[in-house]
């Protein structure tokens, strides 16, 4: 699939623009035809590279939960859904003002809204077309919109929450690493030259580290090259099923940082689970949108056997015995829910326990992540001074 920028004329005889994905031009115009539209001209985007710089197709997460948030208030209050497109595009600008423009257009020519929305997957993911496709059947797309922003304020605030987290220890590593730098770079080297002349034999310690110190002072870009080829290879591998299912599998069986990764996961899967189903889509789909929801190729997996054993005709909390990520109280409370008729309240419970143990996990992991970095600080300053104070100690007693 590629992405074009086009302009077409409408049977009035008016100009539209606008940006939609497409396997090739002659597909774009048949698309367009079938909704009315001649196409003029189509100009083909960068792609991803095209994104990464211009931003082309792409909305940021404030103008997502701007236009949702647009969208729930005007049409609660009765406002048709054509205009309440028309005049978001017209307060906004950019690239996303042509993928309105687009959304616009398809809607126009009568197309659904979730099928609008479909064009364009790089902004609109699946739980949004899910939950929009929702209330176009059950006609209550205000209702649809307006869950739509609490879900994504609540996302929000908790990758928030992960973020600023996350900068103390970034902080603490950029300090061990500048650390140990400046001793081999800077340091290390001026007690070298101090004892090219000496007479006796150096400790092995100190040899070894000056040797390191040479060798970092001569190849440090050999050893750029290197890392940075082994983080290029890294971000390849866990790019495929197989190596993101092995990264996730690694962090969940990590001390501490496993649990908190997993009750994240957990608390993603227990929120969308409840608001999607809530909204009437059916289990068998809401399964399958969780795999992508949770954020973890092992409980994906096993969302997607869990999936399979519904299908074939078992209960849903029968299918959930086998799987072992999700623990005892969500299996329990998933039981309960079948059982009760209320399994999106029963989840929902289950999210905001999860949310008030997120905080205090998160903290619990950061504090022992602190500890091994003063750790490894400590070595590094103790493996140093040993390494010069040994030889200074060693001329002292010959001296004596």
């Amino acid at each position: 699939m590629r992405e074009f920028r086009y302009s077409a004329v409408t049977s009035v005889g008016q100009t539209v623009t606008g940006v939609r994905r497409a396997e090739s031009r002659d597909r774009l115009a048949n698309d367009l035809l079938g909704q009315g539209l001649v196409l003029l001209k189509s100009t083909p985007t960068l792609g991803s590279l095209g994104r990464l710089f211009s931003g082309s197709g792409r909305a940021s997460q404030k103008e997502l939960r701007d236009f949702t948030q647009h969208m729930s208030t005007c049409l609660s209050a009765g406002i048709p859904l054509l205009t309440t497109l028309t005049d978001f595009r017209e307060q906004t600008s950019g690239a996303f003002r042509d993928v309105i423009s687009d959304i616009c257009n398809d809607v126009q020519s009568g197309a659904s809204l979730d099928e609008a929305f479909a064009h364009h997957p790089d902004i609109f993911d699946n739980v949004y077309l899910a939950m929009v496709a929702s209330g176009s059947s059950t006609g209550r797309q205000d209702a649809a919109f307006d869950e739509l922003v609490s879900y994504m304020e609540w996302n929000e605030n908790l990758k928030a929450q992960t973020g600023q987290a996350m900068i103390y220890p970034a902080m603490l590593i950029t300090g061990v690493i500048g650390l140990f730098l400046l001793l081999m770079l800077f340091v290390i080297p001026r007690f070298t030259a101090m004892f090219a002349d000496a007479d006796f034999e150096l400790p092995a310690l100190t040899r070894g580290v000056m040797a390191t110190g040479h060798f970092l002072g001569y190849w440090w870009w050999l050893l750029l090259i290197g890392i940075g080829s082994a983080v290029v290879a890294a971000k390849l591998y866990v790019k495929t099923d197989r190596g993101a299912y092995h990264r996730d599998r690694i962090l969940l069986a990590t001390p501490v940082m496993g649990v908190f990764l997993r009750k994240l996961a957990l608390s993603r899967f227990s929120k969308s689970f409840s608001l999607i189903f809530s909204s009437g889509v059916d289990l068998l789909r809401v399964l399958r949108l969780m795999g992508g929801v949770v954020g973890n190729r092992v409980m994906a997996v096993q969302l997607e056997m869990v999936r399979q054993r519904v299908a074939s005709g078992e209960t849903l909390h029968e299918s959930f015995k086998e799987a072992d990520q999700f623990p005892p109280l969500i299996q329990r409370l998933i039981a309960v829910g079948e059982r009760t008729g209320t399994l999106d309240t029963s989840l929902l419970k289950a999210s905001v326990q999860l949310d008030r143990e997120i905080p205090r996990d998160l903290k619990k992991a950061l504090s022992v992540f602190e500890t091994l970095v003063i750790v490894v600080l400590a070595a590094l300053v103790s493996v140093a001074a040993l390494a010069l104070l040994m030889p200074v100690m060693q001329v002292g007693s010959g001296i004596s």
